[in-house]
């Protein structure tokens, strides 16, 4: 067999007693390959890591290709040897990368956001980017909406626009983290047979996290993470089948017959029916507390997957709304229309980024979302904040660095039972302060106004 696209061996990302425990995983050049599991399972830690993003606490990763993305003409990458501006390039060219969450830039047209990565690339001319532009818009359906900005764009649409943008370079692998989410289930395995036709027209090989199994089964393979463990769910199936007892033989049966006649042997036949049936009560009781754990199992990981499966977040605006004052919006969607969900919003809380720290800063709910909510369709969640500091760490010059983690208590009922399942989701965005340095803006050199948030995937 050819050497792998991509090798990984023993990976391990902690925080505190969360993250990935232990992944090993090939994926051969033109494979398509999923990665399973429910939210908080580790799965876009994982991907992190394998896109250069998110360094490992252990284990080693290795690419089958060369800067430039030619593969088998050397030794592979080790890729958390290469220097950071190496990783860089990898990501602007062979090794693509798609987020779950909407990182078009909002004042930015579509077509503006596609050729955005390839003007870094000093390699490329800018006639060759606007053909292939142009050309991978037409590829996923936007070629009329070439010069619409994200805010007019369905969800679908900017699904469709990331995903054009990240093939731009026609990369050697396409890292996809849940590239469906916050689609009904239809879009869902639409955008994933959009995905799946590009891949196959660019030779690119695909690696997929996803929490939904009908996506999974439609790659080659898939693969289970499970609370941090990443395993092959046909593997542990078998590791897990019970033996199947042999057969007694004829004469066997025949000896025990025999042996019955004597007096003794009888005694302790009926010493041992005797302790037969208490074992036969006991096993009763035990297997009916095993239905009872069993029933109860399966009510719990049906509103696990109504929790993380049915509901749908996003970041949906940030606003001023005063003097150094803040307003986000947060759509909670249900998914799964058929089943009900009530919501309640626990709690807010805003972290920005000062040197290598996440500082906790206050932030609360509005008073009219601290209730329970029946989530029909979509619902819209806000919060507010202000007091943000003076002194920040700048990844983008002028702006803030920003996480938002959202905690929500999620069930079926009103008065749920068993307890409510908590979810918590977090969202990372770049936040023009209230003061900013119009210097140091300016030297992003946005086309228009500044926007006053620049959305990103988790990091």
């Amino acid at each position: 067999m050819a050497e792998p696209l991509l090798r990984a061996e023993g990976l391990q990302r902690w925080f505190g007693s969360a993250g990935v425990r232990e992944a090993s995983l090939q994926l051969q050049a033109g494979e398509r390959v999923a990665i399973l599991g429910r939210s908080g399972s580790g799965k876009s830690t994982l991907l992190a890591m394998l896109a250069g993003l998110s360094r490992p606490d252990a284990g080693r990763i290795e690419l089958g290709i060369d800067l430039g993305g030619h593969q088998g003409h050397a030794a592979p990458l080790d890729l958390w040897r290469l220097p950071a501006a190496a990783r860089c390039r990898l990501r602007r060219g062979p090794l693509g990368f798609v987020s779950q969450f909407t990182s078009l830039l909002p004042t930015l047209s579509t077509l503006e956001n596609l050729l955005l990565p390839g003007q870094l690339d000093d390699q490329r001319r800018s006639s060759e980017l606007l053909t292939d532009a142009q050309s991978w818009l037409e590829a996923v359906g936007l070629g009329q909406r070439r010069d619409t900005r994200p805010g007019q764009l369905s969800g679908g649409e900017i699904r469709r626009a990331i995903l054009a943008r990240a093939l731009m370079n026609r990369p050697s692998l396409l890292l996809a983290d849940e590239p469906t989410s916050n689609l009904d289930g239809r879009s869902e395995l639409e955008m994933m047979g959009l995905l799946e036709s590009l891949c196959a027209r660019s030779g690119t090989a695909l690696l997929i996290v996803t929490h939904s199994e009908a996506v999974a089964r439609r790659c080659d393979r898939w693969l289970e993470l499970e609370a941090g463990i990443l395993g092959d769910p046909s593997a542990q199936a078998m590791a897990g089948s019970p033996p199947v007892p042999a057969a007694v033989p004829a004469s066997r049966s025949e000896a025990l017959q025999t042996g019955l006649v004597h007096p003794e042997r009888r005694r302790l036949l009926a010493g041992a029916l005797a302790g037969g049936l208490s074992v036969l009560a006991a096993t009763a009781l035990w297997q009916a507390r095993q239905r009872q754990q069993l029933s109860a199992r399966h009510q719990r990981d049906r509103l696990q997957r109504l929790a993380f499966s049915g509901l749908s977040a996003e970041l949906l605006a940030m606003e001023r709304t005063g003097a150094g004052a803040y307003q986000g919006t947060i759509s909670v969607e249900n998914l799964a229309v058929s089943e009900a969900l009530y919501l309640l919003p626990l709690d807010v809380q805003l972290y920005i980024q000062q040197g290598s720290r996440w500082n906790p800063f206050p932030a609360q709910w509005r008073e009219s979302e601290r209730r329970v909510m029946k989530v029909e369709g979509q619902k819209l969640l806000r919060f507010t904040f202000a007091d943000t500091p003076a002194e920040h760490a700048e990844l983008v010059p002028g702006y803030l660095h920003v996480r938002i983690d959202v905690t929500y208590a999620i069930a079926d009922r009103p008065d749920p039972e068993p307890m409510p399942v908590e979810r918590r989701d977090s969202f990372f965005v770049h936040l023009l302060p209230p003061e900013p340095d119009i210097e140091k803006v300016a030297r992003n050199g946005f086309p228009g106004a500044p926007p006053l948030y620049i959305p990103m995937p988790p990091h």
